[in-house]
């Protein structure tokens, strides 16, 4: 086999690869054998007629199709590799020239990753990030955990007021007749929410329980059920309960409930800890996006869409397997959520793109500094793919394959090039 390549248009190759004759006819002797019983030869059961009278009743051409699907993904295959490419799109193939079993030539449309420009990624500032834990971080973190184990209780001796929540039966209506979707029986509303429609829990405000009175209210022109958008509307309500939030006090019994302490005093030592832990985690990766940032845009490189193209189809698909989890598919969320597939895609574009421009960037810098894993963190990468697919750990290790350890580190480029450019940032005040 000898191959070449040219450059067609930015990012776009044609490689021509010219099979050598040997690998032709193999592929040709492939063909007959796989198709042999298709060719019907008067004297010859089924198969059994020989090469060369198939070829002489029905013509070589008649082996091309199932040779070419045979040989030219090869061929193909051993060409990008000859020439030291890297393809990022399916190949477009054409014979542009074949002589009986001696001669194939093909050629082979693709684009390829692209050249990526480096600017400074390395000394890249950032300004520091204090994670001293307060104490009015622990402060705000006790009151974060009490409010979520607040309780519900019912008020007595006064009328409903913006902030409590009501219980409720509303029935609806528009010109005196009843609506879909108008009318709900014990229903729970938050007064000041802006859950109903405007107006609504304005006039819920000041009603005692068991107070039966109407709401007049009119629908907002942009309303999504458009026989109702703009129309006056009445409501009548029922008031059954009125119920505020009790959050529990911050003392040692909270504690207590809370955690293993006996203290509050302990119990703030031990959130200090703990947040200080947090706060370290969020500025390492605030740290790593800015710098990862930086380094990008000091960058230059034409990405190619078929690139974007596929992030965004992985993003989607990726999508589809989390919801297929909970057994939804994505049409029907689409559906559900009021979107369609085209405005997934547009929504999803942009942060495809940063994706790849990303990797590309990254991939390129563990290239200019010649970055590979240690073993310690090949094993420590395998461990997780083992856990990611549910496999046994020592049994992957021992499939271990030049080719899977070269996926490997080419799959860890990305995070070693994002360690070795966070290790030579300036930190400043």
């Amino acid at each position: 086999m000898s191959a070449k390549y040219e450059v067609t248009e930015k990012n776009k190759v044609l490689i021509t690869v010219d099979v050598d004759p040997a690998n032709f006819e193999a592929a040709l002797e492939k063909s007959f054998q796989r198709n042999k019983k298709k060719f019907k030869i008067n004297g010859y059961r089924d198969g059994k007629a020989p090469r060369k009278l198939v070829e002489r009743m029905y013509g070589i051409g008649a082996l091309y199709d199932s040779a070419f699907n045979i040989l030219i993904p090869k061929e193909y295959d051993a060409a990008v590799k000859e020439l030291g490419l890297k393809p990022v799109s399916d190949p477009e193939y054409a014979v542009t020239e074949v002589e009986e079993n001696t001669k194939l030539v093909f050629t082979a449309a693709v684009f390829v990753e692209p050249e990526v420009k480096l600017g400074d990624y390395k000394g890249i500032e950032v300004k520091k990030i204090s994670t001293e834990v307060t104490d009015e971080d622990v402060d705000a973190e006790l009151k974060r955990l009490a409010e979520e184990d607040y309780r519900m209780e019912s008020v007595e001796g006064r009328a409903a007021q913006s902030g409590d929540t009501v219980i409720i039966d509303y029935k609806g209506t528009v010109d005196g007749v009843a609506f879909e979707g108008g009318s709900a029986d014990n229903q729970n509303l938050v007064l000041g929410s802006g859950q109903f429609i405007p107006g609504f829990e304005d006039q819920v405000i000041g009603h005692n329980v068991g107070d039966e009175f109407v709401v007049s209210v009119t629908f907002p022109e942009d309303y999504h059920a458009k026989d109702l958008a703009g129309k006056a509307a009445e409501f009548a309500v029922t008031l059954h309960d009125i119920k505020v939030k009790v959050i529990p006090e911050i003392d040692d019994n909270f504690a207590v409930e809370k955690s293993e302490f006996e203290t509050l005093a302990e119990y703030k030592k031990d959130l200090a800890v703990k947040l200080g832990k947090k706060k370290e985690k969020d500025a390492k990766v605030s740290y790593e996006n800015q710098i990862i940032e930086k380094a990008c845009e000091n960058a230059e490189v034409d990405i190619p869409s078929v690139m974007v193209d596929n992030a965004e189809r992985n993003i989607i698909e990726s999508y589809r397997r989390q919801l297929s989890n909970y057994g939804i598919k994505l049409e029907d969320y689409l559906a559900m959520s009021g979107q369609t597939m085209e405005g997934m895609k547009e929504s999803i574009r942009p942060n495809a793109e940063k994706q790849v421009r990303e990797e590309l960037i990254l991939n390129a810098i563990a290239a200019a500094e010649d970055l590979k894993p240690t073993e310690e963190q090949t094993e420590a990468h395998l461990k997780e793919m083992a856990e990611a697919y549910k496999m046994d750990f020592e049994e992957l290790k021992s499939q271990l394959s030049d080719e899977l350890k070269s996926f490997i580190e080419n799959d860890m480029k990305p995070r070693l090039a994002i360690d070795f450019i966070v290790a030579n940032a300036v930190y400043t005040e």
